[in-house]
């Protein structure tokens, strides 16, 4: 008669088996913990609410209004000059001209934006915004500021 009988199987065997098994939940478990480890030592983030918000939107505001009307009206200096040192040897003026050829070609002008979330990771503030563009709606545009006074920009990205 053929068939399948685990009585038939040696011990030693059904042994091998239980040491697979260990080894594989074991590598499941060690991934899991690295895993969590890896997150849990990422950048701290922390979304700003109330008065935290309202002392960085203070000084994020004007500091953003600056930079995308500079960006609009094609004025290096004025779209700059809040940059910290880092930024500013990042986004030369001939990084501007190419990331405006670009976000014109793609978005249009800055048309207007609402606040989405601030939040604050490790001495930067990064403030989230909902933007409209003459060719996009709903482009999140995020500010990023040093904690540190003059709360100098020090990244701008453009997401869609």
């Amino acid at each position: 008669m053929v068939g399948f009988y685990p009585a038939a199987i040696p011990i030693s065997s059904r042994k091998g088996n239980n040491k697979m098994k260990f080894k594989s939940i074991s590598t499941v478990l060690l991934t899991v913990l690295l895993s969590l480890l890896l997150v849990s030592c990422g950048p701290k983030q922390t979304e700003l609410t109330g008065a935290d918000k309202d002392a960085v939107l203070a000084f994020s505001e004007a500091k953003t209004d600056t930079l995308l009307t500079g960006m609009n009206n094609n004025d290096y200096a004025a779209f700059s000059q809040d940059f910290d040192a880092e930024m500013l040897a990042a986004m030369p003026q001939a990084q501007f001209d190419a990331l405006k050829k670009d976000r014109d070609e793609k978005l249009g002008l800055y048309l207007s934006r609402e606040v989405g979330s601030v939040v604050q990771v490790d001495d930067f503030y990064s403030v989230n915004y909902v933007a409209q563009f003459e060719k996009e709606n709903d482009v999140v545009v995020r500010v990023t500021f040093r904690m540190d006074e003059p709360h100098q920009v020090s990244g701008l990205w453009f997401n869609k």
